[in-house]
């Protein structure tokens, strides 16, 4: 994994060496000479300018700093905070607190100590040494919204202080000279590269986690407990990897991590050795599915996986091409197209904080191929038809995450919400990833527990009323989505071992073999007879009686099907059309159950029970809405 991140931070144009790192900068003080000519936002919305390699310290770094500076409190170079640099206060009006006042003498020491090696930087110390053009400058900011806590730094005479490597080499030699430690004895291999180095005795920390961590940071590789120490090795001596490949990791880590998104209580970064933006775009599709479409008029003789990526103008011109490519990956692969030997291999790392640690919940890798292959299939096997008879919107995976327990109270909060399907969220997530990987039957537990308390209070049928709210039916679309997921991965697997196994139908299917799957349709339609006299009878109907008819059909359905006989009658005085079609679909069923019905069922046949009764209502009300269509066709001609 280390080597991955390692190769992904050179491909990126990371930086390698310790003491650098990518940073986000939002002001930019402009200098002429040794005089302030104004500031320069750099925030666009929330985000500032990324610095590909801003110096930083670490946190160790940070606490020796001021021996080092004869100072209190420590800065940072170059870059730090308005606050630091400018003496902004928080809020107008107020007075800079003590300790940023002293960190300002320590940010004022250290330019000073730099200023030596590279003349370039001494317009800079002038200027905040100069009382009149620091409140200049501390006004300008103020007068321009900044906050205390964003980043600043200087340009002088059209020089990005920031982007020029002037100031590098010293860089270099003064944390060489403040940090640096005693080698231990010899060499030792690199863990992440195999090759002879100095190992690094701390490792960086990764900043841009959350989910979790601290906000200091967290530790993916640590030894600060005595029970991690061995054979007499110090700190990152039990495992070796030089300073150069810690920086280079936590630089490209730092770098996914700002852009993974946040799946439950985790993120996942993904990577790709090549095909980086085509990569990506399928990894969204699984986040955000609107972002991919059906992509017309393509053959894969447009595709060159060897040819490098297009050299566009723009950012936006990048993200389309690659946008277009996976929709065309995606659509050549729907359609039982094979494509050719897709070279490029992704990385998945699904990580999350434990305090000040990182911890590794899942590592996957694979071919692009395989990846493409593997969303294609998960969200054919989350396709279900709605109330329309269309397939319902491909939900994404936050969504079927938090569809499997009830909707969340205003009052509890998102950590609380999401405990008890913590432990789904990653064979989920490895199912995304892997085709031949089964859905957790703990996630059909708690689909079922909601499930059945939401038609028993009703609340079903009410959301899927013509009044009904969208979030609820389509909370309601992605339960029955994952319930078919879970049977369309548990019959794969059992066609490949020849021990039979049926795909389910994303709408009603009257072949289905299982016997709780066609009680489920009875149940609907008996309800529907029950709902033909008018009035809250079918409420009632199923509130008393679907509980009871999903686990021990046995002893309802029958029952309620010569209940129903008397009902029909009565109905087809009425509307005798619609007796007949209740009549027919009921036959139809019972044809197919035989005369006997199951005393029990499993919960995977309680599963199999809601499938059943969801898709013959979206089967009855998409006919329904067909035949109204043609009444009203026929009447306007």
């Amino acid at each position: 994994m280390l080597e991955a991140l390692i190769r992904q931070a050179e491909q990126a144009g990371l930086s390698p060496e310790p003491g650098f790192a990518r940073k986000e900068l939002h002001w930019l003080a402009q200098l002429h000479g040794s005089r302030l000519t104004g500031v320069l936002p750099l925030r666009e919305g929330k985000q500032g300018r990324s610095v590909a390699r801003c110096p930083e310290l670490s946190q160790p770094e940070m606490m020796a700093l001021p021996k080092a500076l004869g100072q209190t409190q420590a800065a940072h170079f170059l870059a730090d905070s308005c606050g630091v640099i400018a003496l902004l206060p928080e809020r107008a009006g107020q007075e800079v607190d003590p300790k940023t006042a002293a960190k300002h003498l320590a940010y004022l020491a250290l330019l000073e100590r730099a200023a030596r090696a590279v003349p370039e930087l001494q317009p800079v110390l002038e200027v905040l040494r100069t009382p009149d053009q620091l409140n200049e400058l501390r006004a300008e900011l103020a007068r321009q919204g900044a906050k205390a806590t964003d980043r600043l730094s200087f340009a002088v005479d059209g020089l990005d202080l920031l982007e020029s490597e002037l100031w590098h080499p010293w860089w270099r030699g003064f944390r060489r000279e403040v940090f640096g430690r005693a080698a231990p004895k010899g060499t030792m291999l690199d863990l992440s590269s195999g090759e002879a180095v100095t190992p690094a005795q701390t490792h960086l920390k990764l900043t841009r986690l959350g989910v979790g961590a601290m906000p200091t940071g967290a530790s993916l590789v640590g030894y600060d407990k005595e029970a991690f120490g061995s054979y007499g090795l110090q700190a990152g001596e039990n495992g070796a990897v030089s300073e150069e490949n810690v920086a280079a990791y936590r630089a490209a880590l730092d770098q996914l991590l700002d852009r993974a998104p946040v799946l439950g209580q985790m993120k996942v970064a993904v990577w790709f050795d090549h095909r980086q933006d085509e990569g990506e775009a399928l990894i969204q599709a699984l986040t955000n599915p609107t972002t991919l479409e059906q992509a017309a008029n393509w053959s894969w003789d447009d595709w060159d996986d060897s040819a490098p990526t297009e050299v566009l103008d723009t950012p936006e011109q990048q993200e389309a091409v690659a946008k277009a490519r996976a929709q065309q990956l995606l659509t050549a692969l729907r359609r039982g197209e094979a494509p050719p030997a897709l070279t490029a291999r992704y990385f998945a790392l699904a990580i999350s904080g434990a305090s000040g640690r990182a911890m590794v919940r899942d590592w996957h890798t694979g071919s692009l191929e395989h990846l493409a292959q593997a969303v294609t299939t998960w969200f054919e096997d989350l396709a279900i038809v709605n109330l329309s008879g269309q397939r319902a919107k491909r939900p994404g995976f936050s969504q079927v995450l938090l569809s499997i327990q009830r909707p969340k109270a205003a009052s509890t909060s998102l950590d609380d919400y999401l405990k008890p399907i913590r432990n789904l969220q990653l064979p989920l997530w490895r199912a995304a990833l892997d085709p031949q990987a089964p859905l957790p039957l703990a996630a059909v537990t708690k689909v079922m527990e909601a499930h059945r308390a939401q038609v028993m209070s009703g609340a079903f049928s009410e959301a899927l009323s013509r009044e009904g709210d969208s979030t609820e039916k389509a909370r309601i679309y992605t339960r029955m989505a994952l319930l078919r997921a879970y049977h369309c991965r548990k019959a794969r697997r059992q066609l490949a071992r020849e021990q039979g196994g049926f795909l389910m139908s994303s709408s009603v299917d009257p072949r289905h073999p299982s016997p709780a799957y066609h009680c489920g349709r009875l149940m609907y339609l008996l309800a529907q007879v029950q709902e033909a006299q008018g009035g809250d009878i079918n409420a009632g109907v199923v509130q008393r009686y679907y509980g009871a008819a999903s686990s021990t059909p046995g002893l309802v359905l029958g029952r309620l099907t010569r209940l129903s006989q008397h009902h029909l009658a009565k109905i087809a005085r009425d509307k005798p059309g619609l007796a007949y079609t209740l009549e027919q679909d009921i036959a139809a069923v019972w044809a197919v159950l035989g005369h006997t019905l199951p005393r029990t069922l499993s919960l995977e046949e309680q599963s199999l029970f809601a499938l059943g009764y969801y898709q013959q209502l979206a089967d009855s009300v998409a006919r329904r809405k067909e035949l109204a269509a043609q009444r009203r066709a026929a009447q306007a001609n």
